[in-house]
């Protein structure tokens, strides 16, 4: 075989790899703000985390919400859901952030290829 063509299918496999990790990474980190509470399940994003600390800047201390199943959940302290949520979401942006890099260094090497 040619060596540009084995270089371009070694790019192209490599390309396929790259993708395959980043949509990995993605299902990773929706499912790490997946939080559980009170027989309940919340995702950790910012519109939750939001939600919750206005309820709580409005002197509410507990709530009933909506859960993402569409269950109304009893939350009888909204401090800790927060401090769940909270918890979740930023374990969860530290590990993708993480992992990222390591993706793009990898990426970078790849891309200084000899052609």
């Amino acid at each position: 075989m040619d060596d540009r063509l084995e270089k371009a299918l070694a790019f192209s496999q490599y390309r396929a790899s790259i993708e395959n990790r980043k949509k990995a990474l993605a299902r990773r980190f929706k499912n790490m703000l997946v939080v559980h509470h009170s027989n309940g399940i919340f995702c950790a994003d910012s519109a939750t985390i939001g939600f919750v600390a206005a309820l709580i800047a409005d002197k509410h201390t507990d709530a009933i919400l909506i859960d993402d199943r569409g269950n109304t959940v009893q939350i009888d302290d909204l401090a800790e859901l927060k401090t769940n949520l909270m918890s979740a979401y930023f374990a969860a942006t530290n590990e993708y952030s993480v992992e990222m890099a390591k993706l793009a260094k990898a990426r970078n090497v790849k891309k200084a290829m000899d052609w």
